[in-house]
């Protein structure tokens, strides 16, 4: 009897290794996604790295670790965007390992599989997944990390690295991690002719250039993203709660698809309209609140970032639409100033001129250096795989993506006259720019006031 129920198991067992083995690769490996960027994609930008680097060298990337939210239940993953821009792998315990020498090698070393851990935690690539599904040609289980690292470094004449995460589960990325930590020091010692050097400057100027198919994802998300802010136009009442504000924009953004938002969403009314990033959401809204609404999704790693603005009954007061052309036309002319060959901060100065030229004629600053009371960030920042993405801040060129963010916020008790109080105002929009014009990626959604008003009145 023993012998017929161990015969059944192992062929209970073939059946589903077989069968395991014929699955369509999207079941194989659980990634159902087609316009994700192709291994093509992830290889040429490790095939820009390795030119940046020096013969007989080699550059260790890790992944992110996964953090504890509570007890045994962790936040939701999310992958190190650098790595991710490298591997397209999207799981975590791994590492990407570059050798240039005679012989480049590209490694990317991984979980092991273990089909019982899985019932648990999802499928995992696996050696094999990283081969079919990610095209690498080399790949092995992240246990094998050190010894093949104390294999690589005396052959190589410097050690390129990326910053160490902390707080790292896997045992072999924490000895990973604490290696690249105590490198400058430990490891110099075993391995003294090797120079230590960072890389992240050459991922920072790789990266903040878009490719075509990285703009694809980008109009992706940022559409979806508009889609999210007219929804919400569309639907909003006073006595909406500000989360409820939230999760109708949120529902928008993943039933088109988006994995995450792109940072913590801010709804703002009343005077919380006046704080920057203000992520409570939990207050009542009253009618005659002017809310502040920066949200966005996340789609395949790419974000969005999109903020507009405007009166919880659908109808702006004379101060609120005062405050609100103001920054309008600020933002106007920081888009206007986006343009290739253009420096980085020419979209902030233009903006700042129109807002204190706007407050001074309002009465509500005397001087215009009093301008930064109310008006105290900058205009723009790049936009990609981060919300506040990877990028040089110099000159800008064609295929960068930043924003145009132009903001007034007057808090109760302001030094002006209280009827402008509890108004804050932002309006963001995603820039491309081009050899030519700016080309303003998330104009799907109404940005003038007139426009706001008649989305608003249509939902009604």
């Amino acid at each position: 009897m023993k012998r017929i129920f161990c015969t059944i198991l192992l062929l209970l067992l073939s059946i589903g290794i077989g069968n395991a083995q014929h699955l369509p690769i999207s079941d194989k490996y659980a990634q159902y996604d087609t316009d994700r960027l192709p291994a093509s994609f992830h290889k040429s930008r490790r095939d820009s790295v390795m030119k940046y680097m020096a013969a007989k060298t080699a550059a260790l990337f890790l992944s992110a670790p996964e953090k504890q939210r509570a007890n045994d239940v962790s936040y939701e993953y999310h992958q190190d965007p650098n790595f991710y821009y490298l591997t397209g792998h999207i799981q975590p315990n791994a590492a990407l390992l570059l050798i240039k020498g005679e012989h480049p090698r590209q490694i990317l070393f991984v979980e092991k599989k273990q089909p019982a851990q899985e019932t648990w935690t999802g499928v995992r690539l696996g050696v094999e997944g990283a081969k079919e599904l990610l095209g690498f040609e080399e790949s092995y289980i992240i246990d094998s990390l050190p010894q093949i690292l104390k294999r690589v470094l005396p052959e190589v004449d410097s050690f390129y690295y990326t910053l160490a995460f902390n707080d790292v589960k896997n045992p072999i990325i924490d000895t990973t991690v604490k290696m690249a930590s105590v490198m400058f020091e430990s490891t110099k010692k075993v391995y003294p002719k090797v120079s230590f050097v960072s890389l992240g400057a050459v991922l920072q100027k790789l990266r903040m250039k878009k490719t075509p198919e990285e703009l694809e994802l980008l109009r992706k998300v940022v559409g979806v993203s508009n889609e999210g802010h007219n929804e919400i136009l569309k639907n909003v009442r006073p006595g909406w709660y500000e989360y409820q504000i939230q999760a109708l924009g949120e529902y928008v953004f993943k039933k088109q698809g988006c994995e995450y938002t792109g940072y913590p969403c801010i709804v703002g009314s009343g005077n919380n309209s006046t704080i920057l990033h203000y992520e409570t959401n939990r207050r009542q809204t009253q009618d005659g609140d002017f809310i502040e609404m920066d949200i966005a999704g996340e789609y395949h790693g790419y974000s969005a970032d999109i903020t507009r603005s405007y009166p919880v009954n659908g109808k702006f007061t004379p101060e609120q639409r005062a405050i609100y052309d103001i920054v309008l036309e600020a933002q106007d002319s920081g888009i206007a100033a986006a343009r290739a060959g253009n420096s980085f901060k020419a979209p902030h100065y233009a903006a700042l001129a129109v807002v204190r030229k706007g407050l001074l004629k309002l009465g509500i600053i005397k001087d215009t250096s009093e301008s930064l009371k109310y008006f105290m960030h900058g205009t723009s920042h790049y936009l990609g795989l981060d919300v506040h993405d990877a990028g040089a801040y110099s000159l800008l060129e064609p295929n960068e993506v930043i924003t145009v963010e132009p903001g007034i916020y007057i808090k109760e008790g302001s030094p002006c006259d209280p009827k402008w109080w509890k108004i804050g105002c932002r309006i963001e929009d995603d820039i491309l720019i081009t050899n030519a014009e700016p080309i303003n990626l998330s104009n799907g959604s109404p940005r003038n006031a007139d426009e706001v008003e008649t989305m608003m009145r249509k939902g009604k």
